[in-house]
């Protein structure tokens, strides 16, 4: 993103005497008031290119606004350059927020090079207070009464931000219902009682904290605890309290190394972020206000990009895009987040959730914003277009990539390494999410929603489908990995049907609301009278696990005429929606024949063309009593692999072992005698070589070709057919069956095939047996 607007003829290096600036890692107060006055100078002067020189610069936080809690407060128009050596560290604190970088409302920003370092190995969670015998009488003076114990005082500027809403914890061995807090201006006494309560109550059981009586810090910065005995303590005991004090934001997940709130057309390049106790780079919208219209679209914050960082060691997410539309994060490398330097340990100092690589996540719904919705499309843009190229994205405690609230989002490029149970993932109702040509270095992809993978490999890790609902997947190359999940979102199947009332009843809860789209179809068994199968239905007077359904939204309910009869499906309009396309699936060897069911998902519906597995086994199932629209499978090749297969039709597809094959000749099994899955399973046009094929299921096989393969059917009334097909060296095994006309074999050709079983249980019709 080129940022026109700083050409850079106006440059100056900052005069570190000038402003007291100090880089040999001294005077933090005093240096973050010399760089921030600098950039105000330079600025007022005309300038527009600042270079902060080589060295190391500790600064502090300025408390005075706790909201913020800022480091460098960058201004607009200006490109603020770190020199390769220098390093900007955030003094040990106290504040479970701060922006080492502070940019907030500005634009036409760029903050580059050198390295911003957070306070992550020295920050302080929480403070250990000493008491006294005594209590505080009502005027703020102090008394000796032995029937309570008070607190040394507290200094609001030793601690502003851990004290901002304060949470005194319940204290062992002090038997009492809760505490009185005093505050005061500069010192204890009756003169300078700001205020006081009787009624604070202990954490953790009372989360809530408490606040400060006047927001000024110099009119209110001292405190002291009181508490009432039950039951008497001994001057040991007392002197050896140690009680705890945090802040309600106990997690302390808000200190970021850059901070962009409301920023627009910023651009943040080749900078080392890292130890930030949140996040290397949090963006959000530019303020609250308690009126809605007042926002704007300026305010979320537009046109950001970030590349050439890396960002490492936070505690809580490398990059946060929480409003910011139009962003592009490229070539950066995000890693360790939520770890310690060795990469390993991960704890309350160095992780707090949710530790993702990058997250994209607004919070829009808790907000007042009036945020735009496909149902709301005169709202404000918030994670509107954002593109994430060529990272290298590893080594994350839970997750590498999020999207929670994100449009229009495009990953490409990008490599993605090691395991953590988020992987990457973003969630079912964003709309056009794409993922192109990443790589996946044994890690976690989820694909759900209306998500387009296209072009991806998988060294080790896993592709999982969630909840997809028009998902594509396709140009996929995965080796010793795994390709799992389910695709089954919206598909309800047969409900029981009170004619009299028309009331449609599931065995569970729906989760539909009233005006929900709705289908009838009848793929087995007959519809209810009345409904059909070319009409689209809402429901209306719904309850958790039943409803009506009318033809119009809202309308009067549709009273059908019968039950209907067999396993007719109704779920919602758009189920099964999954596409997958060529997508190959590998491992080089192996060493055995037990059963590594690599490729296995449960699906309704779905759409597989052109899917190669080798060296893996594969299970491709339906929902129990499945009734919908039958799983669509073409152009499969699987070698040295076995497969079950329910609830689906299969076309022009290769089956080919040569390594010993699984344990009693399933190495395709076509369903189970199973009360759950009756549905008719097909395959049509399709190659069987050295493979043994169970059919247990109902069954047929048209137009194939057996080669060195068995046939077996179990001993079910489920029906299996071979039709029109060609077995050459083959075996037909249904000498165990006694069930009539259990298993057929009609107009096919035989060579050097044996075939036992007799009729009426073995059926053969119109067969042709050539000589060997």
């Amino acid at each position: 993103m080129p940022l026109p607007f700083l050409d850079q003829h106006a440059t100056y290096v900052i005069d570190l005497n000038k402003f007291g600036i100090k880089n040999d890692g001294t005077a933090p107060q005093a240096t973050r008031l010399g760089i921030n006055n600098a950039l105000l100078w330079a600025k007022a002067q005309g300038y527009n290119h600042i270079v902060l020189p080589g060295g190391t610069y500790l600064i502090d936080l300025d408390t005075s606004d706790i909201s913020k809690s800022a480091g460098i407060v960058m201004q607009s128009g200006m490109h603020f350059q770190l020199s390769p050596d220098t390093e900007i560290r955030l003094q040990g604190n106290t504040s479970p927020n701060y922006n080492m970088i502070y940019m907030k409302g500005v634009h036409n920003v760029k903050l580059s090079g050198g390295k911003i370092i957070g306070d992550k190995k020295a920050h302080q969670y929480e403070m250990r207070v000493a008491f006294m015998r005594g209590g505080v009488n009502p005027d703020g003076s102090l008394n000796n009464n032995p029937n309570w114990i008070r607190s040394e005082v507290i200094d609001r500027y030793a601690n502003p931000g851990l004290l901002s809403h304060f949470r005194l914890w319940e204290i062992d061995g002090v038997d009492a219902s809760g505490y009185h807090f005093y505050q005061y201006r500069d010192w204890v006494s009756r003169f300078t009682l700001a205020g006081y309560r009787t009624n604070g109550l202990f954490a953790p059981g009372a989360p809530t904290g408490r606040g400060w009586f006047l927001d000024d810090i110099s009119l209110n910065n001292k405190m002291v605890f009181a508490i009432q005995l039950s039951s008497p303590l001994t001057d040991a005991e007392i002197a050896s309290i140690k009680a705890k004090v945090d802040n309600m934001y106990y997690t302390h997940e808000g200190g970021h190394g850059v901070g962009i709130y409301g920023g627009n057309r910023i651009q943040i390049e080749n900078v080392d972020i890292s130890n930030c106790t949140g996040d290397g780079i949090f963006t959000n919208w530019e303020e609250y206000h308690s009126d809605p219209s007042l926002y704007t679209q300026e305010q979320m914050g537009g046109y950001l990009q970030i590349n050439d960082c890396l960002i490492h060691h936070c505690r809580r997410q490398g990059i946060s895009i929480c409003s910011t539309n139009d962003v592009h994060i490229l070539r950066n490398k995000i890693h360790d987040i939520g770890y310690d330097d060795d990469g390993v340990t991960t704890d309350f100092r160095n992780g707090t959730p949710p530790m993702f690589g990058i997250d994209i996540e607004s919070m829009v719904g808790e907000s007042n914003i009036p945020y735009q919705t496909p149902d709301q499309p005169d709202g404000l843009e918030l994670n509107y277009r954002i593109a994430i190229q060529d990272n290298y994205i590893h080594n994350n405690v839970r997750g590498h990539f999020v999207n929670a609230d994100g449009n229009y989002i495009m990953l490409q490029g990008n490599t993605f390494k090691g395991w953590n149970v988020g992987g990457i993932i973003s969630h079912s109702t964003q709309q056009s999410v794409k993922f192109i040509d990443n790589t996946f270095l044994g890690s976690l992809l989820v694909v759900e929603g209306d998500s387009v993978v296209d072009g991806a490999l998988f060294q080790g890790g896993t592709l999982k489908l969630a909840n997809t609902k028009g998902a594509i997947v396709q140009n996929v190359k995965m080796k010793d990995a795994s390709l799992s999940g389910g695709s089954t979102y919206g598909y309800f199947g047969t409900p029981t049907v009170n004619v009299g009332t028309g009331v449609f009843t599931l065995p569970f809860a729906h989760g539909m609301g009233n005006g929900a789209k709705l289908v009838f179809e009848q793929w087995v068994g007959r519809l209810p009278g009345g409904i059909s199968v070319d009409k689209l239905y809402y429901t209306v007077n719904i309850t958790s696990n039943s409803f009506q359904v009318s033809e119009s939204p809202g309308g009067p309910p549709v009273m059908p005429d019968d039950a209907g009869e067999g396993n007719f499906n109704v779920s919602r309009y758009n189920y099964g929606r999954c596409y997958m396309n060529h997508i190959v699936l590998e491992r080089d060897w192996r060493a055995d024949s037990s059963l590594q069911p690599n490729f296995n998902i449960l699906t309704s519906g779905i759409v597989m063309k052109n899917i190669t597995v080798k060296n893996y086994d594969m299970q491709i199932m339906v929902p129990a009593k499945y009734a919908g629209r039958p799983n669509v499978i073409e152009g499969l090749t699987l070698m040295e692999g076995a497969v079950r297969f329910e609830g689906s039709s299969i076309s022009s597809s290769e089956f080919m072992r040569m390594k010993t094959g699984v344990f009693g000749g399933k190495d395709v099994e076509l369903g189970l005698d199973s009360a759950n899955y009756t549905r008719q399973i097909d395959i049509r046009n399709s190659k069987f070589v050295n493979v043994g094929v169970q059919l247990n299921g109902n069954s047929s096989i048209i137009g194939s070709t057996f080669l060195d393969a068995a046939i077996g059917k179990g001993n079910t009334d489920n029906k299996a057919v071979v039709l029109h097909s060609y077995l050459d060296r083959s075996k037909v095994n249904a000498y165990w069956l006694n069930k009539e006309n259990s298993f057929t074999l009609a107009s096919s050709v035989l060579k050097a095939t044996t075939v036992s079983g007799s009729d009426p249980y073995l059926k053969l019709l119109n067969n042709v047996e050539l000589e060997s």
